[in-house]
């Protein structure tokens, strides 16, 4: 069993179906390629490959390995190694204008590519290789025993183990890219090497090598690896379009999901966001409430306000109307209506109201005679 383990492993993921899943997606630049390697990243559970991480990874851990930060794990002679590959490194970053030489491109990249992680779960490669030389450099067997010389030239040996099973070309028109880029903030650009005086060269070279005798899609071509050409327009600025082409050709997952405690984790991460989640709606509501209430209170005590004005608004009114009447009767009525009640009771006749009525018509009639 010792002897066959390899077998005995092999067997097991193709019996499980647990094989990796190996991307390549390459394009103009601003055509989306990292957006779309992400998303497939994620959704296959696989690892992220580009230039420019890999190279900041392997600097970061030489730079590890020379510090000491992890001694027992480390040999003299491995952080000696480590030291010299770092020197190297940054000469030729700094010779090449930040770029590294094509020869250590590739041995930083075949390290990460014949990694474990890549190997056994997969990996998307994010815009490289760009020539049909760089993919031949990478992914070729130059001492594969092949019978047939024709069939060799016509059709090149490759690693399987890290060679792209599948290849998705993104293209879209030059006025296209170009108006997303102008959309860019300035610092985005900035940092994506998306500015006038960088992107459009960059975009004329990637025409260039589209247009050159052998490209890097003919390669995967002789492979019998046949790109898929995706259009990339305005109208998907999600890439729902293409990201649903690109899982229909790849298919579900084939790959290692989650271990036990890896779920654990993340379902207790998940449960902990959504308990977060569900107290800030609640204490939002609660304000909203609270809220609410300060604003009735506060309409009512304007309400009772405005309501006792207009009760007093309206007595002082009452009064102004009521003010010539009042005149009128203390002038005219009143002094003829205190005589013939003051007779009234002297007198105390048996029908007082008759009486009255009587008196102030006569005197009444008196007044009109002397007038």
């Amino acid at each position: 069993m010792v002897e066959n383990m390899d077998s005995i492993v092999q067997e097991y993921k193709e019996t499980r179906q647990l094989l990796p899943i190996k991307v390549c997606v390459v394009g103009p630049p601003a055509v989306g390629k990292t957006t779309i390697a992400e998303k497939l990243c994620k959704h296959y559970q696989i690892h992220h490959i580009n230039l420019k991480g890999i190279i900041e990874d392997k600097i970061r851990q030489l730079k590890e390995k020379i510090s000491g930060v992890y001694p027992e794990h480390v040999s003299e002679e491995a952080a000696a190694a480590a030291h010299k590959q770092f020197e190297n490194i940054t000469q030729s970053l700094e010779m090449n204008g930040g770029k590294l030489a094509e020869h250590q491109v590739f041995d930083i990249l075949q390290e990460k590519l014949n990694s474990k992680p890549c190997r056994n779960q997969g990996f998307v490669l994010d815009g490289y290789p760009k020539t049909y030389a760089q993919a031949k450099l990478n992914f070729s067997v130059e001492d594969a025993e092949v019978q047939d010389s024709d069939l060799m030239s016509v059709m090149p040996q490759y690693n399987k183990l890290i060679t792209p099973e599948y290849v998705f070309a993104l293209d879209a028109s030059d006025d296209f890219l170009t108006k997303r880029v102008q959309g860019l903030s300035e610092n985005v650009a900035d940092k994506m090497r998306y500015t006038q005086e960088e992107f459009l060269p960059r975009l004329a070279r990637h025409r260039q090598l589209g247009a050159a005798e052998e490209t890097l899609l003919d390669y995967f071509d002789h492979c019998e690896i046949h790109p898929e050409r995706l259009e990339v327009s305005t109208d998907d600025p999600e890439y729902t379009v293409v990201m649903k082409h690109i899982m229909e050709t790849i298919g579900d997952p084939k790959n290692y999901g989650p271990s036990p405690d890896d779920q654990e984790e993340a379902d207790r991460k998940r449960e902990a966001k959504q308990r977060r989640k569900q107290a800030a709606e609640a204490a939002e509501k609660r304000s909203r409430k609270e809220a609410a209430l300060t604003e009735i209170a506060a309409q009512s005590e304007e309400w009772q306000t405005n309501l006792s004005e207009v009760k007093r608004q309206e007595h002082e009114l009452m009064e102004a109307h009521a003010l010539p009447l009042r005149n009128y009767l203390m002038k005219y009525v009143m002094p003829s209506l205190t005589q013939a009640m003051s007779e009234c009771c002297q007198i105390k006749p048996e029908d007082p109201v008759d009486f009255l009525a009587e008196h102030l018509l006569r005197s009444n009639q008196e007044e009109e005679l002397s007038v």
